[in-house]
């Protein structure tokens, strides 16, 4: 027999109207929104990370194990209810989503939910062979997101006549963030509504879903599965830091591992299998850097890392952190609470593989705290990839750390951050490109949120050759995923500062634009101004805006580039010249039968594979535009 309480009552009636209106409006999850654990930290995490004597409080841990709804329902008519006055609606939301790391709405997300099941289209074909890209970029050897003529399928004459072929809504999705796969003719992408799909790359019918313990925003890598000829397996990351191995084909799992128990860990930059397949190289970053902004959360302890794994088991091989140092007990802030470092230096994007040198090169983030942390920050890292040993890491910006935990007026500065220097946040967003001079010798690219280029020597311990910002005006600071290179240019996504010099972390008022580099000298061969938008829906964005976030790709003849605003465009690589437009910010009829619409481009770069293209449009960080679907183009006569 159920207790149903007048409250529940009251919950299940108001819930119910909440998911109407949200599937009436095209609403979509915020599970990897920052708001969300900013709002914890200042308005729960007082009590729910104090131990107090004869009191029974949910830990931080034991909030994350619940169902959203049950989090959610303690703050609107449960226990809560008082403690949660004052927050909004939006607010509360986006806590427990947060928290649960799931849509606070249930929408449907596994292929038991979708109208277009596969249905006779035979086993996966193999994926390792033909045309794919398995992976951030073809080939983690270099890391340098170009797709060959013959693996692309299609030339700068075909691209002004691509069409949308299809569509497919990823329900309660707001961020695309994984970069599409493909291979042996099937799709796999992961969301972060939590859920991983196989589809059919040629009609986008679903072959299966896999639902993992958090969200899903790194890329995902396919492999052989060692003693089991003709069988693939899948690899990827959730941002809860654990690391999956699933059948490629039917979406068994093989095994997973948690490679980080901070509670902040993620794993959100793609996860990269070894030239030999025997290993699997993880990148470890973190979210604790906006935690910061609340002065009663003891700032920072989290540290970043690369881990390697066992493929047959997931048995950790070895594991190093950036940071050398775990953090210590440093000062209080002027509300008496704790704060630590050093911290930060996390890992966001994918690791390359050197095969050369037997290396593997990431880059860090800022630090999370103005701290000496032995240049880990913003820098160039270089392990080797039998044993871990670091071989050598260069810092590309001193002093770079972010000033959150320093209060939000001038004069908090002192209290909280006592005689520190201050430089600015300047993450290595991307993963180093290696590419290979015409000499045959390589040189290390690293690419940095203000579009900064810094071009380092692998065989001098990361010796800087030549670093420069590759543009004459302002570039913002945020929001650059990554840029190209072609083997002759690297192609540079950008975004402008406005007329005022305004500057923001995720969002930019001005125009982008692209920039073709020579990157043995950094010379200028072209530069592509973007027009701002004309067109936006009113009352107009701030996010309205031309600027280029997401990753570009590269094609022979061909670079792909994506603007906050959801516009896609390929523009001609040998003068910049535009050769097809495409708007994504708007409602789409799906093949799945799911409501989708489209939103800012910010995360990976178009996929190119067989004649067919294929990308996200949705980027949800710090108030950019959500969205929730994939799409998929070919050329018209086709």
């Amino acid at each position: 027999m159920h207790l149903i309480t007048q409250e529940s009552t009251t919950f299940f009636r108001w819930i119910t109207t909440f998911a109407l209106l949200l599937v009436a409006s095209g609403a979509s999850a915020q599970t990897t929104d920052y708001r969300g654990t900013m709002e914890f930290q200042e308005h729960c995490a007082s009590c729910h990370e104090a131990s107090i004597p004869g009191v029974r409080i949910p830990s931080r841990a034991e909030l994350k194990a619940m169902p959203p709804t049950k989090i959610f329902e303690s703050m609107t008519v449960g226990k809560m209810k008082a403690n949660a006055q004052g927050l909004s609606e939006k607010q509360m939301r986006r806590i427990a989503e947060w928290l649960s790391g799931r849509s606070l709405i249930e929408f449907g997300r596994s292929k038991a939910a979708m109208t277009n099941a596969c249905l006779d289209k035979g086993k996966l074909g193999d994926p390792l062979t033909g045309a794919r890209w398995l992976g951030w970029s073809p080939d983690q050897t270099t890391n340098a997101r170009f797709q060959s003529a013959d693996a692309a399928g299609l030339d700068a004459a075909d691209v002004p006549n691509l069409k949308l072929k299809w569509a497919f809504g990823l329900p309660g999705a707001a961020s695309l963030r994984s970069q599409p796969i493909v291979g042996g003719g099937w799709l796999w992408v992961g969301s972060d509504n939590g859920m991983v799909y196989a589809l059919d790359a040629d009609d986008g019918c679903v072959h299966w879903s896999f639902e993992a313990k958090r969200p899903v925003v790194s890329s995902i890598s396919i492999g052989p599965m060692v003693g089991s000829p003709g069988r693939f397996v899948a690899y990827f990351g959730d941002f809860g830091a654990n690391v999956y191995a699933l059948d490629a084909e039917t979406g068994e799992q093989l095994w997973s591992v948690k490679v980080e128990e901070h509670h902040a860990a993620a794993v959100s930059g793609s996860v990269v299998l070894d030239v030999s397949g025997n290993r699997l190289v993880v990148p470890v970053g973190s979210w604790e850097e906006p935690m910061a902004l609340s002065q009663n959360y003891e700032c920072c302890t989290s540290r970043g890392a690369v881990v390697v794994l066992d493929v047959n088991t997931g048995k950790q091989i070895w594991k190093t952190h950036t940071l050398a140092e775990e953090a210590k007990p440093l000062w209080k802030n002027s509300s008496g609470v704790q704060q630590h470092g050093p911290s930060g230096a996390a890992i966001w994007s994918a690791p390359t593989i050197d095969p050369r040198r037997n290396a593997v090169y990431v880059g860090t983030s800022n630090s999370y705290i103005p701290v000496s942390d032995g240049g880990a920050s913003d820098a160039i890292f270089a392990f080797d990839l039998g044993t871990g040993k670091l071989l050598w890491s260069q810092q590309l910006l001193a002093n770079d750390a972010n000033d959150f935990g320093c209060g939000p007026k001038p004069e908090d500065y002192q209290t909280n951050c006592p005689d520190k220097k201050l430089g600015p946040n300047d993450d290595v967003g991307a993963p180093p490109i290696l590419h290979t001079l015409k000499s045959g010798e390589q040189i290390l690219i690293a690419s940095q949120e203000s579009r900064t280029i810094t071009v380092l020597d692998p065989d001098r311990n990361g010796a800087i050759i030549w670093q420069s910002l590759p543009s004459d005006r302002g570039t913002a600071t945020g929001g650059n995923l990554g840029p190209a290179d072609d083997g002759e240019l690297l192609f540079v996504p950008l975004g402008f500062t406005d007329d005022h010099g305004f500057e923001s972390s995720e969002a930019l008022e001005a125009e982008g634009g692209l920039v073709a580099l020579e990157p043995e000298t950094g010379r200028r061969v072209w530069t592509t101004i973007i027009a701002k938008p004309t067109d936006c829906e009113e009352p107009a964005s701030r996010y309205c805006s031309s600027a280029n976030q997401a990753a570009v790709t590269a094609i022979p003849g061909v670079v792909f580039t994506g603007s906050v605003d959801g516009t896609m465009r390929a523009y001609s690589s040998g003068d910049g010249s535009l050769l097809w437009a495409y708007s994504s910010n708007r409602a789409f009829k799906t093949i799945n039968g799911l409501e989708a619409h489209g939103g800012s481009l910010g995360g990976p770069g178009p996929t190119v594979v067989d004649g067919m293209v294929y990308w996200g449009s949705g980027y949800a960080i710090l108030g950019t535009t959500p969205g929730n679907v994939l799409l998929a183009f070919d050329v018209e006569s086709k």
